[in-house]
């Protein structure tokens, strides 16, 4: 593979990578996370972000010693998340990247699959090969939705609108009034 289609694959999967993680709302590999002020529970740590992948440290935090009317505070590193690359229950992720990655503009031009032979002859040497004009269309990429079993539910962004203060109604020193 030459460095220039080498590249243009690179980028195909790339920007499919981009549109998984953007709907998603989460990394494709385990992420690493420092929370400050955890508690041990009965099951173990009580962290923020799950699957947990693995404990990196737990440092007891200072001021935080164990006695018999306090709980000890740690300060823990830790990966969580999904991995794609390897978790076999995210192969429906790994198809749809593959996929929508076949699918991108910059491989539109890739070479032209092998022509369908129509008939050939032996002792006449000859061959015909099918007439058709374009090679066979190749399936479309499965659809967003498909990987909806990863995404992070209730995610939502959002932004008050900023509303213009109406002339007459500037009150120094209260926010929103348009007062310093």
């Amino acid at each position: 593979m030459t460095s220039e289609v080498r590249r243009r694959v690179e980028i195909a999967v790339e920007d499919a990578q981009d549109a998984l993680v953007a709907h998603l709302g989460r990394a494709l590999i385990p992420t690493e996370y420092t929370e400050t002020g955890v508690h041990t529970g009965p099951d173990g740590w009580i962290l923020r972000h799950a699957p947990v992948v693995t404990v990196l440290s737990a440092t007891l935090e200072f001021g935080s010693l164990p006695g018999p009317f306090s709980t000890p505070i740690y300060t823990v590193r830790y990966l969580a998340g999904i991995d794609a690359r390897s978790m076999p229950e995210t192969a429906p992720l790994r198809l749809w990247l593959r996929a929508t990655a076949c699918h991108h503009p910059l491989l539109a031009d890739a070479p032209t699959r092998q022509r369908r032979i129509s008939s050939a002859s032996v002792e006449g040497q000859s061959v015909t090969y099918d007439t058709a004009a374009e090679p066979p269309a190749l399936l479309a990429p499965p659809d967003l939705a498909t990987t909806d079993r990863w995404r992070l539910r209730g995610r939502r962004v959002y932004q008050a609108p900023v509303r213009p203060t109406p002339p007459g109604l500037t009150v120094p020193g209260i926010p929103g009034t348009g007062g310093l």
